[in-house]
C-alpha cells in the first residue's frame, strides 16, 4: 500500500509539473530576477498579424534599401584580408557547412530555404527548412538567463510593438558566420531584429548586429521575404548523400558518400 500511495504521489507531482494544478502558481522567470513569467492566453493571439504560410528569402536588398557595409575592427579586417587572399589563389577555405553544421544566427535567416512562423501563447517559433533548425522566441516577459549557454541560434526573447515583432538574441556560439565573406562573429554578438509586414505578402527583417570583437560599430542589415500561401516545408537532411565532407585534417574529402 505504501508503494501504491507513493506511486500516486509521484504521478501527481509529474502531472503538476506538466500542467496547471489547483493552487499552483505560475512558473518563476528562468532569468532568476524573481518575476513571474507572463503567459498570454489563446485569445490574445487574435490580435497578432497574420504571418501564416511559407516565407522564402529574397536575395539582394529590398527595393529602395542601400546595403550597408560592415565597419570592421583592425583584427577582423586583417582576418578578412587573409581570407580574401586565399580565395584569390583559388584556395577557398573549408567551412563546417560541408560537414552539414548549421550556420547559426544571423546567417540562418538568409538561407535559400523557406521559413515558417508559429504563434503560440508566450512564444513565437521560427522553423527553418534549412538544416531543420528551430528558433524559439519567448514573448512571455522573461529576460535572458544570467549565464546563457552559447548555441547556434542563441537565446531569443521578444515583444510586440504594434504589428512589429522585436527579437533580442544573445548567447550565440562564436566561430560561426557573421554573414559577410566567410568572416566569423565573436562570442559577444548581440542581434536585435524588427520583423514586420511591408505588404500583405512581403516581410522585412531589420537587423542590428553588435559585435565588439569584429564590428567597429553596429551593422544594420535589412532582409526581405516573400510569402507563399500554397506551399509546405520539405524535410531537409543535409547529411544524406553529402558528397563534400571535410576530413579530420580540415580538407574536403574526395570520398563520395552514397
Amino acid at each position: 500500500m505504501k508503494f501504491f500511495a507513493g506511486s500516486i504521489l509521484a504521478f501527481t507531482a509529474f502531472v503538476c509539473l506538466s500542467a496547471d494544478c489547483p493552487g499552483q502558481s505560475a512558473s518563476p522567470n528562468p532569468s532568476g530576477d524573481g518575476k513571474v513569467a507572463r503567459y498570454a492566453n489563446v485569445e490574445s493571439l487574435k490580435s497578432l498579424p497574420d504571418w501564416s504560410g511559407i516565407w522564402t528569402y529574397d536575395f539582394g536588398p529590398p527595393p529602395g534599401v542601400t546595403p550597408e557595409q560592415p565597419s570592421l575592427t583592425p583584427a577582423a579586417a586583417a582576418e578578412l584580408k587573409t581570407l580574401t587572399d586565399e580565395e584569390a589563389k583559388n584556395e577557398e577555405p573549408p567551412t563546417e557547412s560541408a560537414n552539414c553544421v548549421p550556420p547559426g544566427m544571423p546567417t540562418i535567416m538568409s538561407q535559400p530555404y523557406d521559413v515558417e512562423f508559429l504563434f503560440t501563447p508566450g512564444r513565437v517559433t521560427i522553423i527553418q527548412e534549412a538544416y531543420m533548425q528551430v528558433r524559439r522566441v519567448f514573448t512571455d516577459g522573461r529576460g535572458h538567463p544570467a549565464d546563457v549557454d552559447p548555441t547556434f541560434n542563441g537565446n531569443s526573447i521578444g515583444h510586440w510593438e504594434g504589428d512589429t515583432l522585436v527579437i533580442d538574441t544573445v548567447g550565440l556560439g562564436h566561430k560561426l558566420p557573421l554573414g559577410f565573406n566567410r568572416l566569423n562573429h565573436g562570442p559577444n554578438l548581440h542581434v536585435v531584429e524588427r520583423i514586420r509586414l511591408t505588404t500583405p505578402d512581403k516581410m522585412q527583417d531589420q537587423m542590428t548586429l553588435t559585435d565588439p570583437d569584429v564590428l567597429a560599430k553596429p551593422w544594420h542589415v535589412v532582409r526581405s521575404y516573400t510569402r507563399h500561401r500554397d506551399l509546405d516545408q520539405l524535410e531537409y537532411i543535409c547529411e544524406e548523400n553529402n558528397r563534400n565532407p571535410i576530413d579530420n585534417s580540415g580538407h574536403v574529402s574526395t570520398i563520395l558518400r552514397h
